[in-house]
């Protein structure tokens, strides 16, 4: 899948292993491994329909309606949105039309 960032920190924290370590240090290095290993699974997918099951691909509900969340651990998420705005074939109902998102939070616990 195509995928972009909503927020600048998170593509730089992503693309930096020292500085993403840093940031999450105090939950440890597994944290690190996690994301990035998220990342390059939603990378590697053609389309949301491809991401494993493991991951736990879902739409989200109340002040997430719209966006989509993929696990990281048992608590936090990736958050993303679906980034189609002049695709006619784009249904949000349709995890193969979904080719490109928009990534919101890196880890989050929504719950």
């Amino acid at each position: 899948m195509k995928l972009e960032f909503d927020n600048p920190k998170h593509e730089i924290l992503i693309n930096n292993y020292d500085a993403l370590f840093k940031k999450f240090r105090k939950k440890g290095e597994q944290i690190a491994d996690d994301l990035l290993a998220v990342i390059e699974v939603l990378r590697a997918a053609d389309c949301l329909f491809d991401v494993p099951k493991s991951y736990r691909p879902h739409p989200l509900k109340a002040e997430y309606k719209g966006y989509f969340a993929v696990d990281v651990d048992d608590k936090n998420r990736i958050i993303f949105r679906p980034n189609h705005n002049s695709d006619p074939n784009f249904r949000i109902d349709n995890y193969k039309t979904i080719t490109s998102i928009k990534i919101i939070e890196i880890f989050k616990d929504y719950h």
